[in-house]
Order: C-alpha cells, then structure tokens, then sequence
C-alpha cells in the first residue's frame, strides 16, 4: 500500500522535480518505509511505499527490462500469482516477488485491457515512453483514490488532494456544487471534490494521456439487472459462501502482521469468523466504544472475540479528544469529514497501528445485501403514494395515505411525483429545501438550486427505471453511497500507515450479489408481517416486520450465535445531540456566528442562529449531524480557502 504522485508536462518541456518532490513527500504518512522518483521531459512520478508483499524488493517507481515502461502503483492485486504463472508461461520474467511487477508484465502482455484480469483494489500510473502515453487507472469499486488536475499545461495527479495542493501551479478554489453535495448526501458525488479543479478518477475508469490529448474510458460498472430469475436460497447460500470465503482468504495474504476491525455486529463478525478458520494462530481484533450508554458494542465484541479466541483491543474515546482532533482530520482529508466516526476510526488505526499493519473491514455488506432497510424498504413507501395518487379519488386521497402509514405527513406523501423525489426525502442530512433556506441567495442563484445535481441523479433513476424499485435503491448504494466510506476508510487508516482491505467490495463478489433478487435481503417475516406492511411507513417497518440482509444472516448461522447474526444495526455512532446538548453548540456558534463565517456569503447567518438555538427532535442524532457538518465547512474554509 503506498502513495503516488506525478506531473505529465503537454509541452514536452522538462517538469519540475522539486515540485515533484514536495507532492510526494506531503503523503509520507501512506507510505513510510520507502520512496522514489523518476522524471524525463514528459513525465515526472514520486512514489512513497508501504511495504506489505515482497518486503525487500518492490522499490518504485519500477520499470521493466529495458526500462521503456515505469509505474507508480498503490494497492493490491489478490490474484497476482495466477496471472504471474500465465505471464511466465508466455515468457516474462520477473525479478520480484511483488505485485507490482506483475501489473507492468500484464500491461506489456494484454495492453489497457490488463485491469480486466485484476482482483484487488488499486490506482496506478504506467508511463510508456515508447508510446508517449500515460495511463491512469483506478479499481472498479473505487477503494484506492487518485485525483487529478489539468493546470497551466500539466496534468497533476496523487493519491490525496494534498499533492495537487502543493504544486505552486494550482490556485485552491472552493467547489460550490461540492459543497451542496456535501450538506445534503455527506459527500460530493461523481469526480467533483471541494476544490474547483480537482476531480477523482471515478471508479471503474481508466484515462489514456499523451501529448494529443486525454481520452476517459469506463471499464467496469456496477451490476443492475432489471430482470432476475430465481434460483433458489440454497444455491445462493452455497454460491456466497463460495465467493466470500475466498475474498476473505485472498485478502490474508499479507508478509506484515494482519488483523481486523470487529465491532459485534454481523459484517464484521463474519469477516473474523472466516479469517479465524483460515489463520494458524489468533486473530488480532479492534473495536472502538464510547462512555454514554447506547453507544458501546464491547459485549458484542466480546462475544465474538470469545468464541473465535481472537487477540481483542478496545478503545474508548470521550468528546473532549473527539474535537480536538476534528480540525487535524479535516486538514489530513483535504475536506470535511463526511461520517462523525472518522475521527474514531482515525483513533483506532493509530492505535491498531501498534500492533499490525494490515486490517480487514466489513464495508459494503450494508450496500449489496440491505442492510439500510430504512431507506432501502423506501420503495414500499413510494408504490403506496403512487398507487393512491393514481387510483384513489381526490377526495379520499389524504385519508387511505394516512391509513398505509403517512402517519401525519399526509399532505408530503402526496405531493411526491417520482421515486427520485420520495428516495431524496428519506436519503439525506440536510433536506434541500432546508438547505437552500440557509446558504445565501448568492450561492443558490450560482448553483441554480442544485439543479445539475439534480439532473445526475435523474440520469441513474432514468437508468433503472425498467427494473425493480428496490434494486434501483440498492443500485444507488453501491455506486453512490459505498464510495463515501471507501473514501474514509481509506483516508483514516493510511492517515496512520495502515492498509484496509474490504472483502465484501471484492468484484466478483458484487458482481454475484446483483443477480440475487431483493426477497433474499429484505426478506417479510411472514406473509401476516407484510400484510402489515401496508399499514406501516418503511422506518417503521424495517427490522421490525421484516430481516435485513437475509441471506447474509442465513449464511452466519453456521459460524455465529443468534445474538449476533440476529442484531440490529447501530453502525458505528457518534454519540452528536449529546455532545451537543453539553457544550460543542457552544463551539459552533463561536465557530459559525463569528465575523469571519458572516462576511463568508455562504449561509444566512439569522438561519444558522436559529438552527443552533432550536435543537430538532430527530432521530439518529441528525440534528447534532446538521451542526457538526455545517462545522466542518467554515473549519475546511479556513484551513484551506482563507490561508
């Protein structure tokens, strides 16, 4: 796991190589034990390394034979061996026994199409001088980052937005339409960041550079299938074991102590129960707790860690060390913090960090099996709206609403028109309207009210719309909401030189769990619990009339007690409204009502006040989530914009 960086230069010029060198070095942090550079008149590549395969060997920038093909690379390949055997058997030779050298042989052998035969996460860049062409490329799911930059004729790129910062040629900007993403989803969707200028390569992707120009390539998209047959809940228990095990077993191939997160609830139980099967001695465990009640899964933990014997760590964090490190964390992301638990999770890799190198994850269970049945059993809600605005007469319309669960939101129900605007209604932290009501009018003239956001998110409704509802939702979750967390996991564990590995993001996994239909993960109780159903909103339903993830549980009942594969999700909270409530609304109004963030013209000071000042009975701490992002915004303004 590692650090890249670079500067193509389109005039052909020699690029600067001390700029190079501060890109790179300001990512030390992801790759400490080593670095490298190499430069000619077009291209320039910093490498910093994290040594985890092939400790001894694997400097880079590493080129081939006759050094007419150099990369920079950070990730994995969990397959590499079997292509390393069939790239001998055509004739390469290799000189290391890393990964790496394996991705440079295969792009000789199959040309771009090499990123076809990868199962791993990784971004890198492959300079060929022969061709004068570089190529950037980045994992299907997107676990590994790479941003890039098109300024004054350079094309800047590096695995966090820092090395793009530091390069003299870039002016930071902020990102209005970022920023809007930001305060409604948690993240700024698509290949815009905060910073006007510098864009992700989006998953899935590939870019083609050289002195003609750049050409973007998909080369993977996320599954959705708008028909599925059904084969039955045996052969897709007997299918997912198959596929999850091995990208559990893939992902443990590793020659630096490894280890795993394990909070006590279902993913990450799983994930230790497979790995403890597989290692020939204890598993090395962490969690993370919190002092208010609620807030702490130890026993869950606990539980696990005694029936597997794993080697178990908990941290506890209290509010005081919780803000103090909010501004450091904004400054080593680049951006506002997107999830509360960053800061936790940041905590617990420096903390893990003492013990090993590498740890194994439970994201993306959640995404592919339904694990958010709130929002994911949304379309249940969306067909009793939509049946009633179609068949029922007006007169009646507000009364059978009410009947099938509006529960006095009546008059909202049926002002929905499409499933775009019901999902936006149950999938946000601050609601458009409420949103627009504090940014300034300035802000949302410019932005003219979200509208290009909008129009993206209309793009991948209109793309799902011959399929079911449910599977547009999950769809949406695996593009849109998985890649938030991949990005903080990402950003939080190699802050502390540590490396992340995600088995439920494996591809051909996911590529698998997109034919199951959505009655193995949001599964009724009985036909008498979906009959109830229709009586009851999706919030109210989910986890009470009906199981999350199914299959996933069915699968867990052969490595885990009922008390853990029957749990409810609490997904790793912050305990915001109480933090709040007792004193850090103090801290944001010194923070958001000073002179600096009123003369900002970005929100509408009288409503911040107000926002501050009337604390919102809602649920999931979401009116603490309001303040806390809101937050982070002025913080990541002075940090960046200001300076």
């Amino acid at each position: 796991m590692c650090g890249i960086s670079g500067i193509i230069d389109f005039t052909g010029n020699s690029a600067d190589t001390t700029e190079l060198k501060a890109m790179t070095e300001c990512i030390a942090h992801r790759g400490p034990d080593d670095s490298g550079f190499f430069s000619d008149s077009f291209v320039c590549l910093g490498h910093r390394r994290l040594s985890i395969i092939d400790l001894k060997s694997g400097h880079q920038p590493m080129g081939n034979e006759d050094k007419s093909i150099y990369i920079v690379y950070n990730g994995e390949i969990y397959n590499f061996d079997s292509i390393k055997s069939i790239l001998t058997d055509r004739g390469h030779v290799f000189k290391t026994q890393c990964d790496t050298e394996v991705v440079i042989h295969a792009y000789e052998e199959w040309d771009t199409d090499c990123v076809e035969r990868f199962n791993g996460m990784f971004s890198f860049v492959i300079y060929d001088i022969k061709k004068k062409m570089v190529l950037l490329v980045r994992d299907r799911l997107g676990i590994k980052p790479l941003y890039y930059a098109f300024v004054n004729k350079l094309l800047l790129f590096g695995s966090e937005m820092k090395s793009i910062l530091s390069h003299s040629a870039f002016s930071g900007r902020p990102n209005l339409s970022a920023l809007s993403s930001y305060l409604t989803f948690r993240y700024s969707f698509g290949d815009q960041t905060f910073f006007d200028g510098i864009k992700r390569l989006l998953p899935g992707h590939l870019m083609k550079v050289s002195l003609n120009g750049t050409k973007l390539i998909k080369y993977w998209e996320v599954p959705f299938h708008s028909r599925k047959e059904d084969l039955g809940e045996e052969y897709y228990l007997k299918k997912l074991k198959e596929l999850l095990c091995l990208a559990v077993e893939r992902r443990m191939i590793s020659d630096v102590p490894l280890g795993a997160f394990l909070s006590g609830g279902l993913d990450s139980s799983i994930i230790v129960a497979l790995m403890s099967k597989i290692a020939t001695k204890p598993v090395k465990t962490f969690s993370i707790g919190f002092s208010e009640p609620g807030y702490n899964e130890y026993s869950y933990a606990k539980t696990v860690s005694d029936l597997y014997k794993t080697e178990h760590n908990q941290i506890m964090l209290s509010r005081d060390n919780y803000m103090e490190l909010l501004i450091n964390m904004i400054r080593r992301k680049d951006a506002p913090l997107s999830i509360p638990h960053e800061i936790a999770l940041y905590q617990m890799s420096m903390e893990l960090k003492k013990h090993i190198t590498v740890v194994i994850s439970g994201e993306g269970a959640d995404e592919l099996f339904g694990g958010y049945g709130r929002v994911q059993r949304s379309p249940m809600d969306f067909k009793k709206i939509s049946f009633v605005n179609r068949i029922v007469p007006p007169p009646f319309k507000k009364y059978v609403i009410s009947l099938l669960g509006a529960n006095g939101m009546g008059d909202h129900w049926l002002s929905v028109k499409t499933h775009m605007d019901h999902f936006f209604s149950v999938y946000n932290w601050i609601p458009f309207h409420e949103k627009w009501s504090i940014l300034t009018e300035d802000v949302n003239h410019e932005l003219n009210y979200d509208q290009t956001m909008i129009d993206e998110w209309k793009d991948i409704f209109d793309y799902g719309k011959s399929g079911n509802p449910y599977d547009v939702v999950l769809y949406i979750f695996e593009k849109m909401h998985l890649t938030c967390l991949l990005d903080r996991l990402d950003m939080m564990t190699m802050a502390a030189g540590v490396e992340a590995r995600v088995p439920f993001v494996d591809h051909e996994l996911v590529e698998f769990v997109s034919t199951i239909p959505v009655s193995y993960k949001l599964k009724w109780r009985s036909p008498l619990h979906s009959l109830r159903g229709l009586f009851v909103n999706s919030f109210k339903a989910s986890e009470w009339l009906d199981e999350t993830k199914y299959i996933l549980r069915c699968f867990a009942k052969d490595l885990l007690p009922p008390e853990i594969y029957n749990r409810k999700k609490l997904g790793f909270p912050v305990p915001l409204d109480s933090w709040t409530k007792r004193g850090q609304v103090n801290y944001a109004k010194e923070i958001l009502l000073d002179r600096t963030a009123c003369q900002r013209g970005i929100f509408r000071p009288d409503k911040i006040e107000r926002l501050l000042n009337n604390p919102q009975d809602l649920e999931y701490d979401f009116w603490g989530k309001k303040i806390w992002m809101l937050t982070n915004v002025e913080l990541w303004f002075r940090e960046f914009i200001d300076r």
